[in-house]
């Protein structure tokens, strides 16, 4: 009988083994498709709007089915050029270029045909263009990364641009589940939730993050149409400020910036 599992195990590794190299070489495709689109780009040829919305395409293709296949490494480092992607204005000769530094690590990992552990990517990521402006916002000389979790659309979009017109790095989580986990995975300096969310509010998010020692001393920004003065506002972790929407969100998180001793500086 343990003979038979054993055999059971062997077989689906070996069918595991078999997608995970199936995807890779998939990747190695997708990627070719990208080199196209912006060399395009670069020589002004084609519709540009079709060749930057192939490059999405597929680099959401890569984000999503890379850690299935056992390339989580695959798909964090898309999952970053989708955010800066999104922090985007637009697509700019320097942007080309940056975006093309992704696919060339990307590249890399594929031809390899080995994913590449975890505290590896973090570090491989540090090094690429997290946002497409020269300016930085910094703490210490460091420059600092924030953690959005917000649900796709149009204020997701428009509050992004502006923490990376900013300086800040910005990585987009859009899901509660996915805020947690790239909250605990990624480490960011800052985090900062809307407080109408799927399933869990924002101030519930805060709480959660504030009960985990690794998170507990990051500041956490709260987006809300609201006040403190509000009583569901009344027992806020102390590492909770409220930002609020619209024409007061910039004073308020120049404030914010200000109060913690966070700098812009130009690179």
């Amino acid at each position: 009988m343990a003979e038979n599992l054993n055999e059971t195990e062997a077989d689906l590794e070996m069918i595991l083994a078999g997608m995970a190299l199936d995807f890779v070489i998939g990747c190695e495709d997708q990627l070719d498709e990208i080199d196209a689109c912006l060399e395009r780009l670069r020589n002004h040829q084609g519709v540009a709007a079709n060749d930057i919305l192939e490059v999405k395409r597929h680099i959401h293709s890569l984000k999503g089915l890379g850690g299935t296949f056992r390339y989580p490494s695959i798909s964090l480092i898309a999952h970053t050029l989708e955010d800066y992607f999104e922090t985007l204005y637009e697509v700019s000769d320097d942007g080309i270029f940056d975006i093309q530094m992704y696919v060339d690590r990307l590249r890399e990992i594929a031809e390899s045909r080995v994913d590449m552990p975890h505290d590896e990517t973090l570090e491989m990521l540090e090094k690429l263009p997290l946002k497409a402006r020269r300016r930085a916002v910094t703490k210490n000389n460091r420059e600092l990364t924030l953690l959005l979790h917000m649900p796709v659309g149009i204020q997701r979009k428009i509050i992004g641009k502006e923490l990376a017109q900013f300086g800040f790095n910005v990585i987009i989580s859009e899901t509660v589940i996915d805020a947690i986990s790239d909250g605990l995975s990624r480490r960011p300096d800052i985090i900062m939730s809307t407080m109408v969310s799927d399933g869990m509010s924002g101030l519930e998010l805060a709480g959660v993050f504030y009960a985990v020692n690794a998170t507990k001393n990051s500041p956490f920004l709260l987006v809300t149409t609201g006040s403190r003065d509000q009583n569901a506002f009344s027992n806020l972790p102390e590492n909770v400020t409220l930002l609020r929407k619209g024409r007061e969100f910039a004073r308020d998180l120049m404030g914010f910036m200000k109060e913690h001793g966070y700098v812009g500086v130009s690179r």
